[in-house]
């Protein structure tokens, strides 16, 4: 059964990393909600990229005819812009398919989030200075009332190898681009779930549109706390490669714009070998730091 839903939630502020008695929560309960983390100048390039391709997106449906040029909703704020143009779209689905739906833009603007010093200095806390940038991220525009968008119970180690990674801490953050709440479709959490070791996770065959998938069935999730993990831009919520925890449906009429991204120790298995990194911090080998997005492309051209 799936437990009840808890409305507590556990705040902390940081500075220059994370105390003793954070780093004992985090361990506790496998997840650390930190306000006021990340300054704008870390997330604002990154929404600025972003609306930029809501914009490159908007004027190619136009083109195709799939929007009415009278519908680009030019003046609209970032958080409600693209759900008002896919509405407004023939094909409501046509724009989020074709430009947001698998984009993993390694841009100057997502460069600059995930290097982000305080988000290092939280993660210097939990495994030294010696960081790898995971080669699994993401940014997410979950619409308006999308079931598409909506990530059943999992934990992120399932969409790892397990067999190679099993024993490497990774670190997630999960950063809102816009204030996420459980109106707009937040992530939840299970308290303490980290500590039940990896669950079985099945394919999710009754979820419309979630090919390949996978998720913890019903019967098998553990009775835990389960945490509505609301944070607004410049919060992020943070947790562990084992904890259990799910994405809900947006029933408001703004986009949850949001992004996922993870570290590790430099030189553990990351469980997506076939995939780079990047070496996000080194005090060992500072010549190998990432100094942009360009030297993070290159790793893949090569």
């Amino acid at each position: 059964m799936v437990p009840k839903d808890s409305v507590s939630t556990e705040v902390s502020t940081v500075k220059n990393g994370l105390t003793p008695q954070q780093i004992q929560q985090f361990k506790d309960d496998g997840f650390l909600i930190i306000r006021d983390l990340l300054p704008r100048e870390a997330v604002q390039p990154l929404i600025d990229e972003l609306a930029q391709q809501v914009g490159e997106a908007t004027r190619e449906a136009v083109k195709q005819r799939v929007l009415d040029p009278k519908n680009t909703f030019d003046g609209a704020p970032f958080e409600t812009r693209l759900a008002q143009v896919c509405k407004a779209c023939k094909e409501p689905d046509w724009i989020w398919h074709h430009y947001f739906s698998s984009q993993k833009p390694r841009s100057a603007g997502m460069f600059t989030l995930r290097t982000a010093p305080a988000l290092l200095d939280v993660v210097e806390s939990l495994m030294g200075p010696e960081i790898l940038a995971h080669p699994q991220f993401n940014y997410r525009a979950k619409l308006p009332d999308q079931d598409l968008t909506v990530i059943p119970w999992h934990q992120d180690l399932a969409y790892l190898r397990p067999e190679e990674a099993g024993d490497t801490l990774v670190v997630n953050f999960w950063i809102p681009l816009v204030d996420a709440t459980v109106a707009n479709g937040c992530m939840e959490v299970m308290r303490g779930s980290h500590r039940l070791g990896l669950l079985p996770h099945g394919p999710l065959i009754s979820t419309p549109g979630h090919k390949g998938g996978k998720g913890i069935a019903d019967t098998d999730l553990p009775s835990c706390e389960v945490v509505a993990g609301e944070v607004d831009v410049g919060d992020v919520l943070m947790t562990t490669e084992r904890l259990v925890h799910r994405s809900i449906p947006n029933r408001s009429d703004t986009v949850r714009w949001s992004v996922d991204t993870r570290y590790n120790q430099i030189g553990l298995p990351t469980g997506r070998e076939n995939v780079p990194g990047f070496v996000a911090r080194s005090r060992k080998h500072p010549e190998r730091v990432a100094q942009s997005d360009h030297d993070w492309n290159q790793l893949f051209e090569a």
